[in-house]
């Protein structure tokens, strides 16, 4: 593994995070296969990127391309497990078991095994750069932070985890996957079995607040240095959009309809809650093609509002005080948005779900413009060479 904790080097830190999202991590994939080629061809030589980044993190779907680009694969091969997996995957269960969720784990878990090691811990020198997995441990209530750095406060209890078994758990979104059980040793030597969920279902389903935190907090054992010139994040979205309800149609919600909707809104405000955090203490390179702003624009908070003049002030208050450049990644699945990018035959309503696996060559496409769009290393390349 690339050294993890403190690094010596003197060079600028690069961070990658991405969202969580289900079947469409294949637009954030998208984005890294350009990511890649771009980042090969500006330093004229071939590299997976965990040699091109510091730290990974990732949430539920996120947490899979995250595992995956540590273990040094090719972002393409990891765009091929949706592309090739994906229907098995969300391969509906009989009736009797859809009471608790829709999907069985056991596909997702058998896939995960064959692409990201049946045996490889979270402690394995297999990983070659800092992974940070976001999962929520529903037994004690609270949401974990998985990392393979050695001076983490529970690197000791996490490091024989089985991978696999880790990002399984931070993908059992609540109604779609069943809780993965995992064995977790304690301090005393004792195992304790706890379920794991979506680390969706918290506030890091855009996890780039927490990927920051744990590359400068001292706390958590890195303590990079801070700064525009020193530390360089890529935040990478599934899409986005607003989930309307037609007047009258909540008085007529049951039970399941409100576990869906909340599903989906916690995982909505999560995304936007954390892009504006970083969008205050981040600054955009030059020529960003995506702002914090348009993304709250496009979530229906109109440009112009108190909302968005209150943001724009104080991110302009902290100035030179920026403690990082920032880039974000995503696109809203509206109309307006697919027609811009020129996908006239793609129904927004039926891409935004998160188990939309009849639309994986949609949500392909999708990634595709959205990286042709947004992808622009050129403007990064101070951080690569």
């Amino acid at each position: 593994m690339v050294s993890a904790g403190f690094i010596s080097e003197n060079r600028p830190r690069r961070l990658l995070s991405v969202d969580g999202g289900g079947v469409a991590g294949l637009i954030p994939a998208e984005s890294l296969i350009l990511i890649e080629q771009q980042l090969d061809a500006i330093t004229g030589r071939p590299a997976p990127l965990c040699e091109r980044f510091d730290l990974i993190g990732g949430t539920s779907t996120g947490a899979i391309l995250a595992a995956g680009l540590c273990l040094g694969l090719k972002a393409e091969k990891l765009r091929n497990f949706y592309r090739d997996y994906g229907k098995e995957v969300f391969t509906k269960v009989f009736w009797p078991l859809r009471f608790w969720h829709k999907y069985p784990g056991g596909p997702l878990e058998r896939r995960l095994k064959e692409v990201l090691g049946e045996n490889i811990t979270l402690g394995s020198d297999k990983l070659r750069t800092n992974l940070l997995i976001v999962a929520k441990n529903v037994t004690l209530g609270t949401t974990w932070f998985f990392t393979n750095n050695p001076q983490g406060r529970f690197f000791r209890n996490n490091a024989g985890l089985a991978l696999w078994q880790i990002v399984r758990g931070s993908t059992a979104a609540p109604t779609y996957f069943p809780p993965r059980k995992i064995l977790v040793p304690s301090d005393k030597g004792e195992v304790n079995e706890f379920e794991f969920i979506d680390g969706g279902v918290s506030s890091y389903n855009n996890p780039s607040l927490q990927v920051f935190l744990e590359a400068t907090s001292k706390e958590y054992q890195f303590g990079w240095p801070m700064g525009p010139e020193r530390l360089l994040m890529l935040s990478l979205g599934t899409g986005f959009t607003r989930m309307e309800v037609p007047a009258g149609g909540a008085s007529r919600f049951n039970l399941l309809d409100w576990a869906g909707y909340s599903v989906k809104e916690l995982l909505a405000d999560a995304n936007l809650q954390q892009n504006v955090l970083m969008h205050l203490i981040g600054q955009p390179p030059s020529r960003a093609v995506e702002s914090p702003i348009a993304e709250m624009e496009a979530a229906g908070i109109a440009s112009g509002t108190p909302d968005t003049q209150a943001l724009d002030q104080m991110s302009a208050g902290l100035g030179a005080n920026k403690l990082l450049t920032y880039q974000r990644i995503t696109v809203s699945l509206t109309r307006r948005r697919l027609d811009g990018l020129g996908l006239h035959d793609i129904d927004p309503e039926k891409v935004h779900q998160l188990d939309a696996a009849d639309q994986i060559g949609n949500l392909q496409r999708i990634g595709a413009a959205v990286a042709r769009e947004q992808v622009k290393m050129d403007q990064l390349k101070q951080f690569f060479v």
